[in-house]
């Protein structure tokens, strides 16, 4: 997640809804390390052509 490169070396803790069912989601983070997330069945999604940027067939910067 991207937030965690706006807080170097700290804890995180990102308390949500899901977007689907409205039930809490919770993600605790430090650095690269996720330390918990709950419900354990959480998923992520990213709205970039992943398949794109690592084909090279667009620069990352344009992802």
């Amino acid at each position: 997640m991207a937030v965690r490169w706006l807080f170097p070396d700290k804890e995180i803790r990102i308390s949500s809804r899901c977007l689907d069912c409205g039930e809490p989601v919770l993600i605790r983070m430090h650095n690269e390390d996720v330390l918990e997330v709950t419900p354990e069945t959480a998923v992520g999604h990213i709205n970039i052509p992943l398949a794109k940027a690592l084909s090279g067939e667009i620069p990352w910067g344009m992802a």
